[in-house]
C-alpha cells in the first residue's frame, strides 16, 4: 500500500501509470474534506463532511470531481483508494470563535462561530446543552479529551435533527447559522442537500447485525446515484451522521476503504457501527458477483498488542468477498501495527551494536491472534505523516525489506512535497517510494513482494536463537519455496555470512539474487555476496544454503532477497501512433512528475505481443558454468486490461477467482507458444522462447489511459506462484476529444449582473487538458479555422479551468437570443475536438427580443432588411457564414428560412410597429425572388420546378436540404403569403390567375395553374380558383377576403367556361401530336 500526501488529486491520478508500473495494490490519502483551518489545510481539521471541494473553491487537494476521476483511474490501475476518516472530532473552532469583521475594538458587529452555525451538520451548542454535540473543552482524558485542541464529538449524545437540511421551515432542522462568520455560515436549509441522503424509495436492504444465534435485522438504504436529489432526509444523531457520510464515501465518492484516524479516542461502539455502515455497501461488483468487502485500519498509537487488539474486528470468512446472498455483518477492520513500529524503531538504529532483531521477530499484531506470522491483521509501516516522538527507523530500507516481504499489509509513505518543502506537517517519508532521481530502492522491494511474496513465514535464522536474552544482528525469514530474506542490523561495513541455512527449496534448485545488492559494487565492493546459490542437500534430504548478507555502511541495504528466476523477455504493441514520454524528473519535481512512458492507439485494432527468453543464470559459487533455468522460461502467460475486461472473445473474463493471482486475468488466444512445454511425461519440449499475442478491439475500449499487465509464469511442480509482469499503460485516442455545456449563468461573484456570464464547459470523457471557447462564430466556419483562431499568437479563446474536467470563460454585455459556443477540447496526446453547442438562449435585458440584432431594445427596419448591415436579412444571405443569436429563433446555431418563418410571430409577440412589419414582409418576399429578378413572381416558380432534385441554397426554400415541390408550396404560402389561386403571385386571385389557368392547361406548375401541387393543371385546381377568387393578400401580418368587394363569377358560368378551355385544350393537343407524328 502506497501512502502518498501533499499531492493534488489530479497529480495523484497523473502519477497512477507509475503507482501501476511499480505494483502498488492500495492507496491511501489524506482527510478528503473541507478544513476548518482553510483551504491548504491537510485536512485533519474537519469543517464539512460533505464538502470535497468544487472547481471555483478546491480543497489543498483539488475537487470532489478530481478526486472521483483519480479514484475512477486508480481502479482501472488495479489499485484500491482509502482516504483517511475522521470520526472523532472537528476542527479547532468553538464557541469561543468570533469574527470581529476588522473592528477589533467595536464588539457590535461581532459574530461568532455559533452565530454562523458552527460546524454543517453538527451543533456547536444547545438549549440546554451548551457543547451541543460536543465534549466540553474542560473534558480530559483519550476518550473525551480535545486531541490536539481539535474539538471531540461526543459520539453519546442522542441530539435528533435533520443534519443536512433539505426544506426551509422544517422543525427537525439543526439550527441555521444567522450572519457569516469567516466568510462561512452553516446548516441553511438547500434543497441540493438530498443528495447526502439515501433514496429510500430504493428499497432497503435488511442486514443481520449481531452475528451469532437469533438475528437483530436493521434495514439500509442506498445513495441514488442516478437521481442523487431523490434522498431522503431523516433526523439522526451526530454518530448517525458520521456513518451516513462513511457509506456516501463508498457509495457516491468511490472509495475502497478508510484510515481511521485517532480510534483510540472514539468509543469502540462506534467503529462497530461503522462495520454496520459500509458492509456490503460497496456494490461495484466483482467478476464473479461478490462484493469487494469495505476495509479500513484504525490508528491506535500505542504498542501494547492487547490494546490494539480492542480495536480489531477481521471476522469476515474471506477478506476478498462477501457473497451476494450473504447478509449477516462481519468486519474487516484492522489497525496500524505500533507494537512492531516500535520494535523497528528501538531495533534499527544508527547504533548497530544495540539492534537486536530479537526485539523485532515477534513484536507485530499479527501474532496477537493466531501466534503466527501469517498476515491475519496488522498493517505493518515505516514512515509516518505524522512528526512521532521518537522518529523513525534509522535502517528504513532494512525496515522496508522486513516489511515489505512479510505476509499481511504493509505501507510505504511519501510525501510529493506539491505544496513546497516547508510545511512541517506532514512527514516527508520516503524520497524513493515511486523511484526517480532518488533510485529504485523501495519499488524494488516492492516489486519482489508482488513476484516472490506468497507461501507461508518460516524463521530461518537468529543469533543466539534459544536464548531468551540472546543478540542477533542478522535476522534471516523465507517465504515458504518461493525466497528466502536476509536482514543486516549493522551499520558498518561488513558481509554477515550464515552457513546451513533451511529453506523450504528443494537441493539442487539454484535461486537467484532478486535486489540487486549482490551485483552492486557499492553494496558488495568485494564481490562476496553470491549473484546466485545452489540449494545443498544437508544429508537428509532437507535443503540449505549459505547465505551472505551486507551489513548497512554508507549505502543503508543491508539486505539480500533469494528467490526463483522467472521468465525474461519484452512486452510490445502494434500499430502505436505515438508515445507520451515520461519526464526526467529533479529533486524538486521527483514527487509530482510521471516518469512512466504512455503509448497512443489511434486505430480500432491494435496487437499485444509477449516475447520470453531462455533463461541462463550465473553459476552460483563454486560452479563454472552459468546455469541453463529451463523452468524459468516460463510455462504460461496471460494478460490482463485494467481490472479485467473479456477481450480475448471467450464470452466472459476468464479468471474471476477474487484474491487470486490471476483475478482478471484472460489467455492469450491468437498465439501461445510458452518457452517451457511440459511433454507429458514429465520433460521439456519447449525451445526456451515464447511467443504469445493477442488481438485487441480497440472499439471495446474507452477513450484515455489503460493499464495493461501481462504475466509470465514460472514452471513449477509445486509451491506458490511466482511470474514477472510485463505492463505499459497505454491511451486510446480513436475518437476526437468531447464537450458538453454545463451552464451559462450569471457570474458567480456577482448573480445580479445577469448580462455577464460564464460559460462552463466539461469534457464527459475526462482525458482533456485544455480548452478554447468562442461565442457567436457562424457555422460556415470550417474546422481548420477554428482551429486557427486557437492557435493563433492571441491564444484566442483561451479558457480557464474550471475543474478536473471543466473550463470556463467569461462574458460579458451577452445580448437576448440563442447563442453557440464553439469549443476546441484539447487532449495531452494533442488530439483535437471541435463542437458547437448551440441553443444557449439568453434573456438578461439587452435587446428586444429576437429580431433585435443590433440588441439596442427598439425593433427597427434596420434589424431586419438589408444586405451589408448586419440585418437579418444579410444574415440570413450569408449562408452560415455570419450569425447573430437575436436571429436565431429555432436555436439550431444557424439562421435559415426556418427562423425566417417563425420570427414573424417573434416580432408580433415582441410589440414590433407597423413599418418594422412591413420591412419583414419585405424580406419575405424578397427570399422567394430564386431567380434575382427583383421581383417575386410565377417566373420563380419556373425556377423551382428547374431546380427540382438540386440542392442549391436559393431554391431550397423550407430548408430540408433538397429542392422539390415542397419549396413551391413554401414560396406560396409562407414567403409571399397569398392563396393557393394566386398564380401570378400579385397577392389577390382574380381574372389574370384565372388566365394563368386557363393557358397552362396540361401544365404542371403552379404559375400555370397546379393550385393542389399535385403536378396537372385540372379542374381541381379551377375549383381552388373559384373558391379564392377575390381574395387578397395584405402581406405579413394579415391577409384580407375581398370576395364581398370583387363579385364572384356564378358557378355556372365558371364550370362552363373550365369544359369550353379544357375541350378546347384537348382539340389543340391532338393537333400538336398528329403533327409530331
Amino acid at each position: 500500500m502506497l501512502q502518498i500526501f501533499e499531492a493534488r488529486w489530479e497529480t495523484v491520478e497523473n502519477r497512477m501509470a507509475d503507482i501501476f508500473d511499480i505494483g502498488y495494490g492500495r492507496l491511501w490519502i489524506p482527510p478528503t474534506s473541507r478544513a476548518d483551518s482553510g483551504d491548504q489545510s491537510v485536512g485533519y481539521d474537519v469543517y464539512d463532511r460533505f464538502d470535497l471541494g468544487t472547481g471555483r473553491r478546491p480543497t489543498a487537494y483539488g475537487s470532489k470531481v478530481s478526486l472521483q476521476r483519480m479514484i475512477e483511474d486508480a481502479h482501472d490501475a488495479s489499485v484500491d483508494v482509502y482516504a483517511d476518516l475522521i470520526l472523532n472530532h472537528a476542527g479547532f473552532s468553538d464557541l469561543s470563535n468570533f469574527d470581529n469583521y476588522g473592528t477589533p475594538n467595536d464588539p457590535s458587529d461581532d459574530v461568532t462561530f455559533a452565530e454562523a452555525g458552527g460546524y454543517p451538520g453538527l451543533a456547536i451548542t444547545l438549549p440546554g446543552d451548551i457543547d451541543g454535540d460536543f465534549h466540553s473543552s474542560f473534558e480530559t482524558g483519550d476518550l473525551n479529551g480535545r486531541l490536539a485542541g481539535l474539538v471531540d464529538i461526543a459520539q453519546e449524545k442522542n441530539h435528533q435533527f435533520i443534519r443536512n437540511p433539505v426544506a426551509v421551515g422544517d422543525p427537525n432542522n439543526i439550527p441555521a447559522g444567522t450572519a457569516a462568520a469567516f466568510g462561512r455560515i452553516a446548516n441553511l436549509p438547500d434543497a441540493n442537500n438530498a443528495r447526502f441522503y439515501p433514496d429510500q424509495d430504493l428499497g432497503g436492504t435488511q442486514f443481520d447485525v449481531d452475528p451469532g444465534p437469533g438475528e437483530f435485522l436493521v434495514t439500509r438504504y442506498d445513495f441514488n446515484r442516478v437521481n442523487p436529489l431523490a434522498g431522503d432526509a431523516v433526523v439522526e444523531t451526530a454518530e448517525q451522521l458520521l456513518m451516513r457520510h462513511a457509506q456516501w464515501m463508498i457509495q457516491e465518492v468511490g472509495l475502497d476503504g478508510f484510515r481511521l484516524d485517532a480510534v483510540k479516542h472514539m468509543p469502540t461502539n462506534t467503529l462497530t457501527l461503522l462495520d454496520q455502515a459500509v458492509y456490503k455497501v460497496n456494490d461495484r461488483l466483482q467478476h464473479d458477483g461478490s462484493y469487494k468487502p469495505v476495509f479500513s485500519f484504525g490508528e491506535v498509537l500505542d504498542g501494547n498488542t492487547g490494546t490494539l487488539q480492542n480495536y480489531i474486528n477481521s471476522n469476515l470468512p474471506n477478506p476478498s468477498a462477501i457473497p451476494a446472498d450473504n447478509f449477516e455483518v462481519r468486519g474487516n477492520r484492522d489497525v496500524l501495527d505500533f507494537p512492531l513500529f516500535f520494535a523497528m524503531r528501538s531495533n534499527l538504529t544508527s547504533n548497530g551494536l544495540g539492534n537486536n532483531w530479537h526485539n523485532i521477530r515477534n513484536a507485530s499484531q499479527d501474532l496477537n491472534d493466531d501466534g503466527l506470522h501469517n498476515g491475519s491483521q496488522g498493517v505493518s509501516f515505516v514512515d509516518s505523516h505524522d512528526n512521532l516522538g521518537g522518529g523513525f527507523p534509522f535502517l528504513k530500507n532494512v525496515a522496508y525489506a522486513y516489511t515489505l516481504m512479510r505476509p499481511g499489509n504493509a505501507l510505504v509513505y511519501t510525501n510529493a512535497k506539491e505544496f513546497g518543502s516547508g510545511r512541517d506537517f506532514p512527514n516527508t517519508g520516503k524520497v524513493d517510494a515511486l523511484g526517480g532521481v532518488f533510485g529504485e530502492t523501495i519499488t524494488k522491494l516492492v516489486e519482489i513482494r508482488n513476484t516472490h511474496g506468497r507461501g507461508d513465514f518460516r524463521e530461518r535464522w537468529l543469533d543466539d536463537g534459544f536464548n531468551p536474552d540472546g543478540f542477533s544482528n542478522v535476522y534471516i525469514y523465507e517465504r515458504s519455496n518461493s525466497a528466502i530474506v536476509g536482514l543486516n542490523s549493522r551499520n558498518d561495513d561488513f558481509v554477515e555470512t550464515r552457513n546451513g541455512v533451511q529453506t523450504d527449496f528443494a537441493p539442487g534448485t539454484v535461486l537467484v539474487e532478486l535486489t540487486g545488492n549482490a551485483a552492486d559494487s557499492t553494496v558488495d565492493p568485494g564481490g562476496a555476496i553470491p549473484d546466485t546459490l545452489r540449494v545443498n542437500d544437508n544429508g537428509g534430504g532437507i535443503g540449505v544454503i549459505d547465505m551472505s548478507i551486507p551489513s548497512n555502511g554508507s549505502h543503508g541495504r543491508g539486505y539480500v532477497i533469494y528467490g526463483l528466476a522467472t521468465p525474461q523477455g519484452s512486452l510490445s504493441l502494434s500499430n502505436v501512433s505515438s508515445t507520451m514520454q515520461g519526464a526526467t524528473p529533479t529533486v524538486a519535481t521527483n514527487g509530482t512528475a510521471r516518469l512512466a512512458d504512455i503509448d497512443v492507439i489511434t486505430s480500432d485494432t491494435f496487437e499485444l505481443q509477449l516475447n520470453t527468453t531462455a533463461v541462463t543464470l550465473p553459476a552460483p559459487p563454486g560452479e563454472a558454468t552459468p546455469y541453463r533455468d529451463f523452468d524459468a522460461d516460463g510455462d504460461n502467460a496471460l494478460f490482463k486490461f485494467d481490472e479485467g475486461q473479456d477481450l480475448n472473445g471467450n464470452s466472459g473474463i476468464d479468471h474471476t477467482t477474487p484474491g487470486s493471482v490471476v483475478y482478471g486475468f484472460e489467455f492469450f488466444t491468437d498465439t501461445r507458444i510458452p518457452g517451457y512445454i511440459d511433454d507429458g511425461s514429465g520433460g521439456n519440449s519447449g525451445s526456451g522462447s515464447g511467443t504469445y499475442t493477442q488481438t485487441i478491439d480497440a472499439t471495446q475500449l474507452a477513450e484515455g489511459r489503460h493499464y495493461v499487465t501481462t504475466r509470465a509464469f514460472r514452471h513449477r511442480d509445486d509451491g506458490p506462484a511466482v511470474f514477472t509482469d510485463f505492463k505499459k499503460t497505454i491511451y486510446i485516442d480513436r475518437l476526437p476529444a468531447d464537450s458538453a455545456v454545463v451552464s451559462f449563468q450569471p457570474y458567480e461573484s456577482n448573480p445580479a449582473a445577469v448580462e455577464d456570464r460564464d460559460l462552463i464547459v466539461r469534457n464527459p470523457d475526462g482525458t482533456a487538458n485544455n480548452m478554447h471557447i468562442f461565442l457567436d462564430k457562424a457555422a460556415a466556419l470550417s474546422d481548420a479555422q477554428i482551429l486557427a483562431l486557437a492557435q493563433g499568437s492571441s491564444n484566442n479563446g483561451q479558457a480557464g479551468q474550471y475543474d478536473r474536467d471543466a473550463w470556463v470563460s467569461g462574458f460579458e454585455n451577452v445580448p437576448f437570443g440563442n447563442h453557440v459556443a464553439t469549443v476546441v477540447t484539447y487532449e495531452a496526446t494533442g488530439n483535437v475536438g471541435i463542437q458547437r453547442h448551440v441553443g444557449l438562449f439568453v434573456d438578461a435585458g439587452i435587446g428586444a427580443g429576437f429580431g433585435d440584432l443590433d440588441a439596442d431594445g427598439v425593433y427597427e427596419n434596420s434589424d431586419l432588411s438589408g444586405t451589408t448591415n448586419g440585418s437579418f436579412e444579410a444574415v440570413l444571405y450569408s449562408q452560415d457564414t455570419q450569425f447573430n443569436p437575436a436571429a436565431d429563433v429555432d436555436g439550431d446555431g444557424r439562421v435559415t428560412n426556418l427562423d425566417l418563418f417563425l420570427l414573424g410571430d417573434e416580432l408580433i409577440e415582441g410589440g414590433a410597429g407597423f413599418l418594422t412589419q412591413q420591412a419583414f414582409d419585405g424580406v419575405l418576399v424578397r427570399r422567394g425572388d430564386v431567380n434575382n429578378s427583383g421581383t417575386t413572381d410565377g417566373n420563380d416558380v419556373a425556377e423551382l420546378h428547374a431546380g427540382f432534385g438540386g440542392t442549391a441554397w436559393i431554391d431550397d426554400l423550407n430548408a430540408d436540404g433538397s429542392v422539390d415541390i415542397d419549396d413551391v408550396a413554401t414560396l406560396v404560402d409562407d414567403l409571399v403569403g397569398t392563396s393557393r389561386g394566386d398564380f401570378d403571385l400579385d397577392r389577390d386571385v382574380d381574372g389574370g390567375d384565372f388566365l394563368a389557368w386557363q393557358l397552362g392547361i396540361g401544365g404542371n406548375r403552379f404559375d400555370q395553374g397546379d393550385a393542389n401541387l399535385d403536378g396537372v393543371v385540372d379542374a381541381t385546381d379551377l375549383g381552388i380558383w373559384q373558391a379564392e377568387y377575390g381574395f387578397i393578400a395584405a402581406g405579413f401580418g394579415s391577409a384580407i377576403a375581398a370576395s364581398s368587394a370583387i363579385p364572384e363569377p356564378s358557378s355556372l358560368v365558371l364550370v362552363s367556361l373550365g369544359l369550353l378551355v379544357v375541350c378546347s385544350s384537348r382539340k389543340k393537343s391532338v393537333r400538336h401530336n398528329q403533327f409530331m407524328q
